[in-house]
């Protein structure tokens, strides 16, 4: 009698939107990798990969024929993080859901410490870490957030980073997953969270460095004008119905009158200390 094939369903779902143009693959190789080798295992790798270059391709064809859990999803016409990370959201199968980026690097224990975190904080809806920054192959500072943030630890700059987040599903269910408004276009993830908290629920960040975050080279990045105002709106509309305004006004136009800053004033707001690098605000 044939045995019946019995599908193992994996506990947690990592998502990856990739829009990789170069053909240095270095990188993205050595993120996916970082994945692969987690000592957390029960988990399969979402990777929706649209706009990449041909190198880039490749190389994640040739991972997921290596390792079954990564599963390739290639529409053709994703080319927005929010449409790739709500594609992948649709075929997931994990109750909980792991962000990752292809320039990030995650230790090798960043998902059994998460997962444990969340097994044992049953009112936390989400949990990040900190981080190490990583500039140009190598460690150039790193970033301590709060453990519990609040709304308020919004003002200023977000209090996570959003791929080191691991959710619980209904979260994400809750809110309808990634706005494509074109309003929050590179701010998706300030968004999201704003959300998740006019709803009522919250994160936490574990107090240890269990993943490299990639840094601009420059001190304000390769953000364009278009997406500080699209913050700008976001802050506005969240700020507004999580009741933060008047007060919170001055920080609604942060954005804006961050890319008007000099970059020479601008360094010496982000220095809290001599020699940290503070990465993109």
């Amino acid at each position: 009698m044939p045995m019946l094939q019995v599908e193992l369903i994996p506990n947690l779902s990592v998502i990856m939107g990739v829009y990789y143009q170069s053909d240095d693959v270095a990188k993205l190789r050595r993120s996916v990798t970082s994945i692969l080798l987690q000592t957390y295992r029960e988990f399969e790798l979402l990777i929706c990969d649209d706009g990449s270059s041909k190198a880039a391709q490749e190389l994640l064809s040739e991972l997921a024929k290596a390792d079954r859990r990564i599963r390739l999803i290639r529409c053709g016409n994703l080319i927005g993080l929010p449409a790739k990370l709500n594609a992948c959201l649709q075929e997931a199968k994990g109750i909980y859901i792991a962000r990752m980026d292809d320039d990030d690097y995650s230790h090798v224990d960043r998902f059994e410490k998460q997962m444990q975190f969340l097994s044992e904080n049953n009112n936390v809806g989400f949990v990040g870490c900190n981080v190490n920054l990583y500039c140009a192959g190598k460690i150039v500072g790193k970033r301590k957030l709060p453990e519990y943030p609040t709304v308020y630890d919004f003002l200023f700059v977000q209090p996570y980073i959003h791929p080191t987040l691991i959710f619980r599903r209904e979260i994400l269910e809750m809110v309808d997953g990634y706005s494509e408004n074109k309003y929050c276009a590179l701010c998706e993830d300030y968004d999201l969270l704003l959300r998740i908290y006019e709803n009522g629920y919250h994160g936490a960040n574990i107090q240890e460095i269990i993943f490299d975050y990639s840094v601009p080279t420059t001190v304000k990045g390769k953000r364009r004008m278009s997406a500080r105002w699209n913050e700008t709106v976001t802050r506005f509309r969240h700020f507004r119905l999580l009741h933060l305004l008047p007060k919170a006004w001055p920080y609604v136009f942060k954005p804006l009158l961050v890319g008007l800053m000099p970059a020479q004033i601008l360094r010496m707001v982000k220095k809290r200390h001599d020699g940290e690098y503070k990465g993109d605000i």
